[in-house]
């Protein structure tokens, strides 16, 4: 069965939220709605592919949790992507603000949403390909609220053409996702049977847990609105609970970080949930590798570097330092960043892993932090140096614990799309750089823009003005409404 056809076909999905102009029309070929009902595996894989496209965990996703912090600078072959972003000045893009249709991140979740609300309500599908959709759901409604605050919480799929074009749903309260975030991952721990890190699985359930509950701990301010939360504390203790939860993975060693990150499978390792990804669903200069990477052959685009402020954070013997390059010698400036650089021999394509243990690890260790149990957080954050270090791993400072797992976690995961959220979660603002030779002659950088303080709405999304045109009851939760 073709996935895609259903895609197409039967689901509905495009334009549910916003997009009035790129509803989907069936094709004659295309399977009905009750007949794709039938394949309640193929809408799994619908909306497993709708995360890859570029718009969502194919690209943008993991670009807009660092462009915008002083984790990059522009690179030289930069020609306008992402500007508005890396600049924190997302307003100005207000427009057609987060891309066009094929790079519309709203959009794009709420297809997530759509597909997987269709497999929740099929009663041909096993408990297993309900728990996973549940999973989905989760995921994406998380990711909704996580980029641009209040958004529609939505249950139900649309069935038709005319439910589409009427559905205009309206934003509500982040309490009230989260909630329901955390009930559906509740469903998808009790359900799912799948032991695939390609598919999701009750450990993914838990390791998604352990990071929204650090949201909810670090973003409530009123508990009493959050069902199943009564308090910061008890988060916090719901995260460590969700990481303790986690079982059968393990933290690579420095001897397989690099080769971790360019193939694809690694279940037996650091892997919880990834997406798998074939050579044909390579884009070319739109894999999101290449927005960070070019070799000595052009093969690339490089449109970001590190800021080698940030590189000069790694000792030589963290084996992370080697996933920065510089291409040239003569211009140090630019340290290209091949954390990305390739899958299974495909310059720039990338297999997005979306949760890794030790990101897992990090979400404990913070929980713990938080819970004034600095030791057992140095533990964890000494276990995780042991793992990335070749030697030489230095000692955990128990007295300022908190920012020592702040900084380990900038490190471990670097460009995964979560820098930008733990600075908006810790309540520190941002000072972008640039490099003071635009060439990359130096490796000096300088302070560009004005400081972006803690808890500027630059640290959230503006909903696509496509989106809030065509869906008329939506309102800007952090942006004013043109």
């Amino acid at each position: 069965m073709n996935f895609n056809k259903l895609m197409i076909g039967g689901l509905l999905v495009a334009s549910v939220f916003g997009t009035g102009c790129s509803l989907e029309v069936k094709p004659d070929y295309a399977l009905g709605i009750e007949d794709a009902n039938a394949f309640p595996q193929d809408q799994l894989n619908g909306a497993m592919n709708r995360m890859y496209r570029v718009a969502y965990y194919g690209r943008n996703a993991y670009i807009f949790g660092d462009i915008g912090t002083d984790n990059i600078v522009e690179g030289a072959n930069n020609s306008g992507r992402f500007i508005f972003e890396s600049q924190m000045a997302k307003f100005e893009a207000m427009s057609n603000s987060v891309g066009s249709d094929e790079t519309n991140l709203y959009d794009h979740i709420y297809e997530v949403v759509n597909n997987a609300n269709r497999v929740i309500i099929n009663d041909k599908a096993t408990a297993d390909q309900i728990g996973q959709a549940y999973f989905l759901r989760a995921l994406a409604t998380f990711d909704a609220v996580k980029f641009f605050d209040k958004v529609p919480l939505v249950l139900s799929p649309v069935m038709s053409i005319t439910d589409a074009v009427n559905f205009k749903p309206e934003n509500d309260e982040v309490t009230k996702i989260y909630a329901q975030v955390l009930m559906d991952l509740k469903m998808a721990q009790e359900s799912i049977t799948n032991t695939s890190v390609n598919a999701p699985t009750a450990n993914a359930a838990y390791a998604l847990a352990s990071r929204v509950l650090l949201y909810i701990a670090t973003e409530v301010d009123d508990f009493s609105k959050i069902e199943g939360v009564s308090s910061q504390k008890e988060a916090y203790e719901m995260a460590i609970a969700a990481a303790d939860a986690v079982s059968g993975v393990e933290l690579l060693t420095a001897k397989d970080y690099a080769d971790y990150f360019y193939t694809q499978g690694k279940s037996s390792l650091e892997t919880i949930f990834e997406i798998a990804v074939v050579e044909s669903q390579s884009r070319g200069s739109d894999n999101f590798g290449n927005i960070y990477y070019l070799d000595k052959t052009g093969a690339g685009y490089g449109a970001y570097t590190a800021n080698p402020e940030f590189v000069k954070m790694h000792s030589d013997e963290d084996v992370r330092k080697s996933m920065f390059v510089t291409v040239e010698e003569e211009k140090p400036g630019f340290q290209y960043v091949y954390k990305f650089a390739q899958s299974d021999g495909v310059t720039g394509l990338h297999a997005p892993k979306i949760l890794r243990y030790s990101e897992v690890l990090l979400n404990k260790a913070e929980a713990l932090a938080a819970l004034g149990r600095g030791n057992d957080a140095a533990s964890i954050i000494d276990q995780i140096r042991a793992a990335r270090y070749t030697s030489n791993a230095p000692a955990v400072d128990v007295a300022n614990i908190v920012e020592e797992v702040f900084m380990e976690r900038r490190k471990e995961l670097a460009y995964e799309g979560h820098y930008m959220f733990d600075l908006r979660r810790h309540n520190k603002g941002v000072q972008l750089v640039r490099l003071a030779d635009n060439k990359g002659g130096s490796d000096e950088v300088e302070d560009f823009n004005e400081f972006v303080p803690a808890g500027d709405i630059q640290f959230w999304f503006p909903i696509p003005q496509r989106s809030m045109q065509a869906n008329t009851s939506l309102l800007q939760p952090k942006y004013p409404n043109q």
